[in-house]
């Protein structure tokens, strides 16, 4: 059955309509069940709005003036945008890399393709027919780049399933079957737009409502858009696909300049020159950004490489310190052994000597008494020794923070030269640490001899014991204070690696806040540093008491 001119366009302008707002529609409720492609769905939904807008303008000029709007007219504005919105969805779809840089070269891909297209139908046929055409350059343009917007579309969808097939089986099959039906319909109307022959409602608009069908279909299609390489994965494909690709706008253009200067020289004319050197262009920056991003690869992969040495030095420096710490674990078992001897005979003779005074002397009982003592501490500190080169410690147990200080008091006490003021400030309830106590022992006299040390010319020294609840836990922390010559805030982070050490030659092994750290995190507890150049220094740690 034939429609008159006018009711057939109005048909067919109707029915695109719809079909292409649908179509759109379908794109928003797929952005909204596919989040990681939503911004693709949403561009491509906007650019069959515009289509849709496009037919809406012929639609109401239509009804309103009774025929069409002349060609080409705002509504065909409206299409090339919606060309423009089908490329940037393209490019915006997971399909692509998430490199900006990759994405921007499968668009110069895309475009590359499209141009070799154009210029191969610009040789064969395009080239004759517009230079035989009257029709207005603005006409002639139009139809320009509405061919290339196809082609590069085409192009684009090349590229993003060549080294996925599988891919054309989805959305962007469907997408590239619409763009082939616009492509052929294209090809069909410059010829005849061309001679000013086509016009709305012609029956070559059945290729456009038969696009808009296909394209209904890419959003109902049910397999998800697969996400894209990893950025810089391009230069690590040797694919077929991925080497003859890049390479193919520019060997068409080539051959056939070249093979038109042997056979047709005059065929050679300004537009085809130009599109030669266009392709050349493209292929030229294109190869730019491949440089630049391998130039990006290499530094990247320069600076893991530092970041591995580095890491493969600290390791090496670790396992040299460990070794040593090994070695002086072994050695110092051997020492402790014969000095718990010597430690022994010292004790021996102190109960010995008190014996042998006859008339009860209490100075010399006391004095007496504090050697046994400091003897048997040493003793148990010779014993941790031995535990630890033998690779096992004695069980913890329930120890009294608070009694231990009080205990350690004349001896610390006598450690400090007359120069130094020592102050303790100390709770009255107990706290009780689930430790060894030779272990706790050698915690706070190593903090106290650190922080006499400090002092070589006299100061205050102050060791506080607080109780303290944080959250739902109960602390007790102990601080250590001097009013010394401080530690340089460049060295905090080095003053607890075993071995270094601030002190002159021989006067420090450099273990002491090592084993400190170590017994602290052993507890579960917390030790922090406040200090620089001549501020002082004052450690605080905190550990877990049993309620």
């Amino acid at each position: 059955m034939a429609f008159p001119p006018g009711p057939r366009a109005l048909f067919l302008n109707a029915l695109n309509l719809a079909v292409f707002l649908q179509a759109g529609l379908y794109m928003l409720a797929r952005s909204q069940r596919e989040p990681s492609a939503a911004l693709g769905w949403r561009l491509l939904g906007l650019s069959l709005f515009a289509q849709a807008c496009a037919q809406g303008w012929a639609t109401v000029s239509i009804l309103v003036a009774g025929a069409a709007p002349r060609f080409p007219s705002w509504g065909d504005s409206l299409s090339v945008l919606s060309l423009g919105l089908v490329i940037a969805s393209l490019l915006a779809w997971p399909l692509a890399s998430t490199s900006g840089s990759e994405r921007l070269r499968k668009g110069l891909d895309g475009l590359g393709i499209a141009v070799s297209v154009f210029f191969v139908s610009w040789f064969f046929a395009l080239g004759p027919l517009f230079k035989s055409s009257a029709a207005p350059i603005l006409i002639r343009l139009f139809w320009m780049i509405f061919f290339l917007g196809v082609a590069t579309i085409l192009g684009i969808g090349a590229y993003l399933g060549a080294r996925q097939p599988a891919r054309f089986r989805g959305p962007l099959g469907w997408i590239l079957a619409t763009f082939c039906i616009s492509l052929f319909g294209v090809i069909l109307q410059i010829p005849l737009g061309l001679v000013g022959r086509y016009y709305t409602g012609h029956p070559l608009d059945l290729l456009v409502l038969l696009a808009g069908l296909v394209i209904l279909l890419a959003p109902l299609a049910p397999q998800p858009l697969e996400p894209g390489r990893i950025p810089g994965d391009e230069a690590l494909d040797r694919s077929m696909p991925s080497l003859l690709l890049p390479i193919l706008p520019a060997a068409t253009a080539l051959s056939f300049i070249f093979g038109a200067l042997l056979l047709t020289p005059k065929r050679l004319d300004p537009p085809v020159i130009g599109t030669g050197i266009l392709l050349a262009a493209l292929g030229l920056f294109r190869g730019l950004l491949v440089l630049r991003d391998l130039q990006g690869l290499s530094a990247t992969l320069e600076t893991r490489v530092q970041a591995r040495t580095r890491a493969l030095e600290a390791a090496q420096d670790l396992l040299l310190r460990t070794e040593r710490l090994n070695s002086m674990a072994s050695l110092g078992a051997g020492i402790a052994h014969d000095l718990k001897n010597l430690l022994g005979i010292v004790s021996l003779n102190a109960e010995l000597l008190a014996e042998a005074m006859g008339t009860p002397d209490p100075a010399i009982e006391r004095h007496a008494a504090h050697l046994k003592d400091a003897a048997a501490r040493a003793s148990g500190l010779a014993s941790d020794l031995m535990a630890i080169g033998r690779g096992h410690e004695d069980p913890p147990d329930d120890v009294e923070l608070i009694q231990r200080i009080r205990h350690l008091w004349a001896l610390l006490r006598a450690t400090l030269p007359s120069s130094i003021h020592f102050e303790v400030d100390l709770p009255a309830r107990p706290a009780f640490i689930h430790c060894q106590a030779g272990r706790l022992d050698q915690l706070v006299v190593n903090l106290v001899l650190n922080a006499r040390d400090a002092m070589p010319e006299g100061g205050t020294l102050r060791l506080r014991v607080a109780l303290i609840r944080e959250e739902d836990d109960s602390l007790v922390e102990l601080a250590v204070s001097d009013t010394g010559v401080g530690i340089p805030e460049t060295l905090h982070a080095r003053i607890f690696e075993p071995f270094f050490t601030t002190k002159a030659p021989g006067r420090g092994t450099g273990l002491g806040l090592a084993s400190v750290l170590q017994t602290v995190t052993d507890l579960r507890g917390t030790l922090s540093l406040v200090s620089g150049s001549g501020q002082g220094t004052t450690f605080t740690l905190r550990l877990p008491v049993r309620v």
